[in-house]
């Protein structure tokens, strides 16, 4: 018994020992295999950064002490001596902001853009500046050759690392923005846009030259006010703590405590049907209720599952049981008048006019519309004449035709071979 526990306890420990071995050459593999690298992972902008692209700007220019406020549009200008940061594209829409945003620099605004936006009809009628010609290096860099073609290897590469940086310095013709030095580092999306003073213009108050002496920024006097036209890809969140955009921006803005910048970035408008209802809800609510009233006047009405019969088609023995009960308890002029009522009622229907006619007149106008004889309609019709058995009869038949006919047919066009006489419809 001791030595069959003997060699299981060996045995246990030579598959420990493999599997100790065993771990130890996988781990080794992986640490030769394989290679550890630190990777930057940028965070995403969460809060209200997430949904203004220049909340660190504006974050940092009220930490030096600026009033800031933000707009939606250039509907209202700043007040005297402010600050704008201005970057709509569509800040122009209305002829009549280019004027008034140069009466507003004109009196001792500074504004601040793009240098994008210099070539807009409205501005460039004022600003005293001209766009610099393009250094040969720059064109090449702006239409590279489409036939040369990068190695394979490095053909999907990424940018280096600050590629878009560059250094920038401000020229002894200008005062220094810091008393630290006149170099900037400044990382913003590349532009071919350039632009300098004009000729026989005084020279500008601030510029900036890049290393192949192009002008990167310029600030110029319009009026008692300033125009600075500077890049624009670093005033962006991602961009700003990059190098030293952000004392560049603050030096482009002209950053003092107490002063007041407005940011015009973007042009919104409230939606077209919001604005109508929020301005006009009255008279949109009428003519929904007018179009409603007129679609369903003109849609089609859905009538009974099955047509009525019509009123007057009676059996024969109906009719004689209804005429001989009226006769025997009211009498034969009773029954007269009720066949007259009859024949009026439809008549009044079917005829424009008849209400207002005398006796005379309805008769002839019932029996041009019925086809019966004008004279023989007109003596039936007489409630006050004598009549005996067979005269009544004769009337009383007269008047039911031109009924029938009447509610029938409407306005009846007799055939030329009909027969007007009564009797040829009586047996309808």
């Amino acid at each position: 018994m001791s030595s069959t526990s003997s060699s299981n306890n060996n045995s246990a420990w030579v598959v420990r020992i493999l599997a100790v071995l065993v771990v130890a050459l996988v781990g080794f593999w992986l640490v030769s295999a394989t290679e550890w690298a630190d990777t930057e992972v940028p965070t995403p902008a969460s809060g209200e950064a997430r949904k203004n692209r220049f909340y660190g700007a504006q974050a940092m220019l009220r930490e030096l002490g600026m009033k800031v406020v933000r707009r939606e549009s250039l509907d209202a200008m700043p007040p005297a001596q402010a600050r704008l940061v201005l970057a709509s594209s569509y800040w122009d829409m209305f002829p009549e902001r280019g004027r008034r945003l140069r009466e507003w620099v004109e009196q001792g605004g500074h504004l601040v853009i793009p240098n994008y936006l210099v070539s807009g009809e409205q501005l460039e009628d004022w600003l005293p500046l001209v766009r610099e010609k393009q250094p040969a290096s720059d064109e090449k860099k702006v239409a590279p050759d489409p036939k040369k073609k990068k190695p394979a290897s490095r053909r999907f590469e990424p940018p280096p690392k600050d590629s878009d940086c560059h250094a920038v310095t401000e020229p002894g013709t200008v005062p220094a923005s810091y008393a630290g030095g006149r170099s900037f580092r400044i990382c913003a999306w590349w532009t071919s846009s350039h632009y300098r003073a004009a000729d026989r213009q005084p020279p500008p108050l601030w510029a900036v030259l890049g290393a192949r002496g192009t002008t990167e920024a310029i600030r110029v006097r319009v009026g008692r006010g300033t125009v600075t036209v500077m890049p624009w890809g670093l005033w962006h969140n991602e961009n700003l703590l990059r190098a030293d955009n952000a004392l560049f921006a603050a030096a482009a803005v002209q950053a003092r405590s107490g002063a007041e910048v407005w940011f015009v970035v973007e042009e919104t408008r409230e939606p077209f049907m919001l604005w109508i209802w929020n301005r006009g809800w009255v008279a949109l609510v009428v003519g929904m209720l007018a179009l409603a009233f007129a679609l369903w006047r003109a849609a089609v009405r859905f009538g009974p599952l099955a047509p009525s019969a019509g009123t007057h088609r009676r059996s024969m023995a109906e009719q004689v049981r209804g005429t001989a009960g009226f006769l025997h308890m009211h009498g034969a002029q009773a029954l007269h008048a009720a066949q007259l009522r009859a024949l009026d009622e439809s008549a009044r229907r079917q005829l424009r006019g008849h209400a207002h006619r005398d006796a005379a007149a309805r008769a002839a106008a019932i029996a041009q519309a019925t086809g019966l004889d004008a004279a023989m309609l007109a003596r039936a019709m007489d409630g006050a004449r004598a009549r005996h058995a067979g005269g009544m009869a004769v009337d009383l038949e007269v008047l039911e035709t031109a009924r029938r006919r009447l509610d029938a047919n409407g306005p009846f066009t007799p055939r030329p071979s009909s027969s007007s006489s009564p009797s040829s419809s009586s047996s309808s």
